[in-house]
């Protein structure tokens, strides 16, 4: 869609915002919604399994105290390992349907009444980070490596070319494949240890998710057309389309074609309902900046239009549809990264309580008034408990403290950091996402090399600088209670080194948590699916290298002098082509063992280049043979794309004093003597 679709659309749902229930921090896709039972007039459960390695599972039923209804938990399983539940999966028909989940590297399930029915240790070399289960088929898949395990024996493994981030599943014959979300913007259809068929989109896929569709026909295997949806860690949500025959790219919705550059994060969860119940498609996307979207899509040629839209201010790590307080209408439940499960009801708002107090939640209440004293008398009430509870742990760690003359530390280990550091196209700048599970009170930035730091509209902290030298050394200190910062930074190529953020939390005794960024020499450039043709290319000069070096040196050089580098190369060579976001330069890479060759019309680029690799090769001993063929040519045709972006900075450097200037004062009725140029 374009912007202009998207301006002739209105937000048409009305959803109303129930907050249900607070659990520990959570990891993504560790919520969801039980089948919809099959006895009639049965709310859907809810199923959680939290970072404390605990699952629980729990509904709405209506209370016997005051009006409304009220959260009751189903069942909780104890904590029985120290690793956090990284993934949770539903198998099999509604009523005998299984709640898989993962731990490290152990998968486990149970029964909608909490029996355990599974405890498989995988023995996989990674911890799980995805998974999806088809009856006794376990696909399992860890940063790097996909497993297939039936009838918990291993009958497949894959090692992915970079990080997988998520995973779905698709029916094919004889039996399902993976569909993988990589972070090298590819995704890739999987069976057994074969990579069936892959699709390159316009951004490292981080979130996919099967969105099937009536067959309108089946091909020669079998195999029915399927939907799959899928969301990129620089803000798209896209369709592709699996045939049996190979996965074909559709519709995408991009946020700055939207109108929307820089106001739309990463994707982290997405999800196709009919929500409305009218036959339609709906798809729930859930961000990393904490906006939860819904979509609409009418028919298969028309664009997604949003219907609804609504920001809570930290990740949304999972998002499912069903009716867990009405039967009568469906719910958008979200759950958060600090652990708020939440719901916004598409119900009327007369029929409807309008409390959000945890643990409350909508029903047919007679007496709305009354229920709304009771649950803010019920939320009074755990504010006490919580703050006496917190005046316990604080005292009992002072007692500790000073009985090991304060070598007792902080809360380090109890905050758990969520951090993006990723390249935003659009304006040539980085992007670094911090949030935790409790409030934020500051974050100290340190850079060992100059980088500017731009303003994020979401960003309300107030920062102060410091001489650092030739680095930079900047303090933000958090105005308004926030679990997420947002911020911007541009830095300088050639100019490479190390972003340090110090974080701490709002709480008491202080803790800090710290990470480190890399920035590499050459981090403005954005890695393209493909070169452009060679009709289409500018003029180039080239640097060549050779020497003793393997593949996998030369291949661990080049990955730290660009971004976007793949962790594994798909063949015996390497092939990148690489585009400047701030000139638009174009540069080419293929290497090899023993030599590798670059070109560019930039070179300054090659010049960052070579001076990189060079330092990469001293400092494990290798000796490289290195030529430069400088076209002149390529300078001229360079000055003219710098040219626009000199005559802007020099036009604001010239505006700058002019706005600071006071205002002239004229008599009233007086024509204004400033200029065009002044006003503007």
């Amino acid at each position: 869609p374009t912007a202009a679709s998207r301006a002739g659309a209105t937000m048409e749902l009305a959803l109303t915002r129930h907050d249900l229930l607070q659990v520990s921090t959570l990891s993504r896709g560790c919520m969801r919604l039980l089948p919809r039972p099959a006895k009639a007039g049965e709310l859907q459960k809810i199923a959680v399994g939290d970072d404390t390695g605990s699952l629980q599972v729990f509904g709405l039923v209506t209370s016997a105290k005051r009006s409304g209804m009220e959260v009751e938990r189903v069942f909780q399983t104890p904590s029985a390992s120290k690793a956090a539940i990284s993934r949770l999966e539903l198998s099999g028909e509604a009523g005998s349907e299984r709640i898989y989940y993962a731990a490290g590297t152990l998968v486990r399930g149970c029964n909608r009444k909490g029996k355990e029915v599974l405890k498989f240790a995988t023995d996989v070399t990674e911890p799980i980070r995805s998974m999806c289960v088809e009856g006794e088929t376990i696909h399992a898949a860890g940063e790097f490596v996909y497993n297939e395990f039936v009838a918990c024996k291993e009958s497949g493994f894959l090692m992915a070319n970079d990080r997988i981030n998520d995973m779905t599943l698709v029916a094919a014959a004889p039996q399902p494949a993976a569909v993988l979300a990589c972070q090298d913007r590819c995704l890739r259809v999987v069976r057994g240890s074969k990579v069936l068929f892959q699709l390159q989109v316009d951004g490292p896929a981080t979130a996919v998710a099967r969105c099937s569709r009536a067959p309108s026909g089946a091909g020669a295997s079998g195999d029915i057309d399927q939907q799959v949806l899928y969301g990129t860690e620089n803000g798209l949500v896209g369709l592709a389309v699996y045939d049996g025959a190979g996965l074909k790219g559709g519709w995408v919705i991009d946020p700055v074609d939207e109108g929307r550059r820089g106001k739309s994060g990463g994707v982290l969860c997405v999800r196709a309902a009919d929500l409305t119940k009218s036959g339609g498609c709906n798809i729930l996307v859930g961000r990393d900046d904490g906006l939860v979207e819904v979509w609409s899509l009418e028919g298969e040629g028309d664009a997604p239009q949003l219907v609804f839209e609504r920001n809570l201010h930290e990740s949304v790590v999972a998002i499912d549809c069903g009716a867990v307080s009405n039967t009568a209408f469906d719910e958008v439940v979200v759950a958060t990264y600090s652990g708020k499960i939440l719901s916004f009801s598409s119900a009327p708002s007369s029929s409807t309580s309008s409390a959000s107090a945890p643990g409350a939640a909508v029903g047919a209440g007679a007496h709305p008034a009354g229920a709304e004293a009771q649950q803010l008398e019920k939320l009074a009430a755990e504010i006490d408990a919580l703050q006496a509870k917190a005046e316990r742990e604080r005292a009992l760690h002072a007692r500790k403290a000073e009985a090991s003359n304060g070598a007792v530390g902080g809360s380090a280990a109890a905050v758990k950091l969520q951090d993006k550091w990723a390249l935003a196209s659009a304006d040539a700048c980085y992007t670094l996402s911090l949030e935790l599970a409790v409030p934020l009170e500051g974050v100290l930035l340190q850079s060992d090399v100059p980088v500017t730091l731009l303003e994020a509209d979401s960003n309300l902290a107030i920062v102060s600088r410091a001489p650092a030298g030739q680095g930079v050394l900047a303090a933000y200190r958090c105005q308004e209670v926030t679990n997420r910062l947002e911020l911007r930074v541009r830095t300088s190529e050639g100019r490479y080194g190390q972003l340090q953020a110090f974080v701490w939390p709002r709480i008491s005794p202080k803790a800090c948590v710290a990470a480190t960024y890399a920035i590499k020499p050459l981090s403005l450039h954005e890695r393209l699916h493909e070169p452009p043709p060679t009709a289409e290319r500018p003029v180039m000069s080239s640097l060549r290298i050779s020497g003793t070096f393997t593949l996998g040196e030369i291949h661990s050089w080049v990955s730290a002098c660009l971004p976007g580098v793949p962790a594994r190369l798909q063949g015996e060579r390497g092939e990148f082509a690489f585009r400047n976001l701030l000139v638009g330069t174009l540069l080419l890479c293929d290497y090899g063992p023993g030599d590798a060759a670059f070109a560019s019309d930039s070179l300054t680029t090659l010049a960052i280049a070579k001076e990189a690799l060079a330092k990469e090769a001293t400092a494990r001993k290798v000796q490289l043979k290195i030529a430069l063929d400088a076209n002149e040519e390529t300078v001229p045709a360079l000055l003219e794309r710098v040219d626009p972006l000199l005559r802007h900075q020099h036009s604001l450097h010239h505006k700058v004093p002019i706005s600071r200037a006071p205002r002239p004062r004229r008599p009233r009725g007086e024509a204004a003597s400033i200029s065009a140029a002044g006003r503007e």
